[in-house]
C-alpha cells in the first residue's frame, strides 16, 4: 500500500509455520479468558506468542482484561492503606502500588514499540498502544511529558515510513489525548515543542515552568515542514497542512515550496491537490452568506454550500438591538431516500404580519449553524470515537454546541437595488473589488446587469482563497503554463490551470483545456464532458449581460443544445434575472 511492502511475505511464511506450534498454548489461553483466570506466567506466554505473531487480538484483551483486573486490586489495596491510618509508611505502600503499576504499563508499551519495528502495519499493536496511553490517563499513572513523548514516538516511526497511515491516525489520537488531559488537569506546557526529550535534571524545571499550552497547529506546522522537506511526495504531511492557521502560514514562501515540489514532480497528486486548495479554499473555514434578496415581506438567504442553520437559536435584530419577531424557513431538498434534507442552500426568514421591513433602515442577522471542521482540529469532537470514556464523569467538559458557529450579517436597506422587481442587497464588503462596483453601477446597459455582476463576482470571491487575488492568479497561470511546455500532458496541471482560468472568466482558453484534457484522460472525458456543458452555459449567459444592445424585455437567452442534463442549485443561479431562457434540443426530464 502506498507504494511500501508491509512485509516480506516468504518470512513471514516461515515465522507462521512456527508459530503454529504455539496453537495449543493460545487455545489454553482462550479458556483462562474465558474462565477469567488471570495469572502474571499467562501474560509472559501471551508475550511470547505475539512477538512471533501480534494479529491475534483475543491474545490482546487477555492482557487489557489481566491489567484492570490487577488494577482493582491495586485499588482495593490503596482504599485499605488510606482507611488505616498509620501516617506516612501507609503514604509511601500505596505510591510504591501505583509506581509497580505504572511500570508495568511502560514496559507493556516498550514491547508493543519493539514489535512494531517488525510489525509497523499491524493495526492490533497500534490499538493496544493507544489503550496503555488510555488506561494510564485514567489511572493517574502518566502526565504530559509522557504525551508529548509518544508524538516524538511517531515523529521518528514517521521518518521511517511517512506513508504509516496506522501511525498517523495514532498521531491524531495523541493529541486528542493531549487536548482532553488538559482540560482534566488543566496544566501546561514546555515551550519548545520541537523536541519532547526532556532531561532529567531539566524535568522538574519544565513541569515548574507551566507556560505556553500546547498548540496542535504549531505542532503539525513542524511535524508536516520535517517531513515535506525530506520527501515531496507525501499526501499525509500536505494533507496536515491543511489544518493551519493563517498567521502559520507566508503565502510566497508556501507558493515557493509548491512550486518547487511540482516542478520536482508533476506527476504527485498530492502536490496538486494541496496548491488548488491553497488557491482557492484557504481560510475558507466557515460558511458566507452568497446572496440576500427581499421580496413578500420576508428576507431569502442565499448560500453557496448546504448549510443546517439552528433555527432556534438564529435571531434577526433591529438597530437598537431589539429582537424582530419572525418565522424560519427552507427550501427543502429531496435526499437519495426520498425524505427532505434538514439542510438547504436557502432559507426564508418571514417577520410576523404586524411588522413592515420597509419601514426599517437597519437590520442585523445572527445565524447559528452546524458544520463539521477538519481545519479546525482543536474543535474536533474527539470525545465522539474510541475515547469517549476519557471523559465519564467530565460532561461538564464536553461542550453543548458541538461543531456550530455564527454569521453576523449586517443589513443596510439604502444597498438593496432600486429595480421594481428583484430586491438585492447590494452589500459590497473590503474584498470586492472598487473598479468591479463602479461598472456595476455606472457601466449597465441592461437594467439587471449590476445584479448579475454582483452575484457573479460574489461567486468568484467566495472561491477564492484569502489574501488570493486575479493578480496572482494570473502570475500563477504564468508558472503552469511554463511547466505545460516541459510537460504538455500532466493532466494535474491542466485541470489547475482550468480551474484558474474559471475564475478570470476566459472562456476561449478554456474550452481549448478542456479538449486537451478529454485527450490525455479520456477514462474521465464524461467528466469533462459535464464541465464543458457548465461552462457553455456560463458564457453565455456571460454574453448575454455584455451584450451592447439596448435592452428589450423579449430577449431570450438561448440555452438550447448544450446537452443539459440537470439545473442543480447553484447551477444557472446567474441566469437568476432572465425572463425567458430557451432550454430546448437539451436532455432535460422532470423529475
Amino acid at each position: 500500500m502506498h507504494g511500501r511492502k508491509a512485509n516480506n511475505y516468504k518470512e513471514e511464511y516461515g515465522k507462521l509455520e512456527k508459530v503454529k506450534e504455539l496453537i495449543p498454548v493460545v487455545n489454553d489461553l482462550i479458556i483462562k479468558k474465558k474462565t477469567s483466570k488471570y495469572e502474571k506466567k499467562y501474560i509472559q506466554m501471551s508475550s511470547t506468542i505475539l512477538r512471533k505473531c501480534p494479529y491475534i487480538q483475543t491474545l490482546w484483551n487477555y492482557r487489557k482484561e489481566y491489567f484492570e483486573f490487577i488494577k482493582d486490586e491495586y485499588l482495593n489495596r490503596n482504599e485499605k492503606i488510606h482507611n488505616d491510618p498509620k501516617g506516612d509508611i501507609e503514604e509511601k505502600k500505596s505510591e510504591e502500588f501505583k509506581n509497580e503499576l505504572k511500570e508495568m504499563m511502560e514496559n507493556e508499551n516498550s514491547m508493543i514499540e519493539d514489535i512494531l519495528v517488525k510489525f509497523s502495519k499491524c493495526n492490533e499493536l497500534w490499538f493496544h498502544k493507544l489503550w496503555i496511553i488510555k488506561y494510564c490517563i485514567k489511572n493517574d499513572l502518566i502526565n504530559l511529558e509522557h504525551l508529548l513523548n509518544e508524538l516524538e514516538y511517531c515523529k521518528k516511526s514517521l521518518y521511517i515510513d511517512d506513508r504509516n497511515y496506522h501511525c498517523w491516525n495514532y498521531r491524531s489520537y495523541i493529541i486528542s489525548c493531549i487536548n482532553i488531559y488538559k482540560k482534566k488537569t488543566n496544566e501546561n506546557l514546555p515551550t519548545n515543542m520541537g523536541s519532547v526529550e526532556i532531561n532529567e535534571d531539566d524535568k522538574n524545571k519544565h513541569v515548574e515552568q507551566n507556560v505556553n499550552n500546547f498548540n496542535v497547529q504549531t505542532s503539525n506546522c513542524e511535524l508536516s515542514k520535517l517531513l515535506i522537506e525530506r520527501n515531496f511526495s507525501n499526501f499525509s504531511a500536505w494533507f496536515l497542512k491543511y489544518s493551519l492557521k493563517e498567521e502559520l502560514i507566508n503565502i510566497n514562501e508556501e507558493l515557493e515550496l509548491i512550486k518547487n515540489a511540482i516542478f520536482t514532480d508533476p506527476s504527485d497528486q498530492s502536490l496538486w491537490e494541496y496548491y488548488r486548495w491553497f488557491l482557492f479554499k484557504k481560510g475558507k473555514y466557515e460558511e458566507e452568506i452568497f446572496f440576500i434578496t427581499l421580496e413578500n415581506n420576508s428576507l431569502y438567504i442565499f448560500f453557496q454550500n448546504i448549510v443546517k442553520i439552528n433555527t432556534d437559536k438564529s435571531k434577526c435584530y433591529d438597530s437598537q438591538n431589539e429582537e424582530i419577531c419572525g418565522k424560519w424557513d427552507r427550501q427543502f431538498i429531496i435526499n437519495n431516500s426520498g425524505n427532505k434534507n434538514l439542510e438547504s442552500y436557502i432559507y426564508i426568514f418571514k417577520v410576523n404580519e404586524n411588522i413592515n421591513l420597509s419601514n426599517f433602515s437597519y437590520l442585523k442577522l445572527s445565524i447559528c449553524y452546524y458544520k463539521y471542521n477538519i481545519h479546525t482540529p482543536q474543535n474536533i469532537n474527539y470525545e465522539e470515537n474510541v475515547l469517549q470514556d476519557l471523559l465519564i464523569g467530565y460532561d461538564h467538559l464536553i461542550p453543548n454546541e458541538k461543531n456550530q458557529y455564527n454569521i453576523i450579517y449586517e443589513i443596510n436597506f439604502e444597498n438593496f437595488s432600486k429595480n421594481s422587481h428583484f430586491k438585492l442587497l447590494l452589500n459590497y464588503s473590503k474584498e470586492n473589488n472598487k473598479e468591479d462596483q463602479t461598472l456595476c453601477k455606472n457601466n449597465c446597459v441592461k437594467p439587471y446587469t449590476n445584479l448579475y455582476k454582483y452575484i457573479n463576482d460574489t461567486n468568484i470571491r467566495l472561491n477564492l482563497a484569502k489574501n488570493v487575488n486575479f493578480h496572482l492568479l494570473n502570475f500563477e497561470l504564468e508558472q503552469i503554463n511554463e511547466l505545460l511546455c516541459l510537460e504538455s500532458d500532466c493532466k494535474y496541471a491542466l485541470f489547475t490551470k482550468y480551474e484558474i482560468l474559471k475564475k478570470l472568466e476566459r472562456f476561449d482558453e478554456l474550452f481549448e483545456v478542456i479538449d486537451k484534457l478529454k485527450e490525455i484522460d479520456n477514462i474521465r472525458i464524461e467528466y469533462y464532458n459535464d464541465k464543458e456543458s457548465e461552462l457553455r452555459i456560463q458564457q453565455k449567459v456571460y454574453d448575454y449581460y455584455r451584450s451592447s444592445k439596448i435592452e428589450d424585455n423579449d430577449e431570450i437567452l438561448d440555452l438550447s443544445g448544450l446537452n443539459i442534463e440537470n439545473i442543480i442549485y447553484p447551477s444557472l443561479i446567474e441566469a437568476f434575472y432572465i425572463q425567458k431562457i430557451n432550454l430546448s434540443n437539451n436532455i432535460l426530464f422532470e423529475s
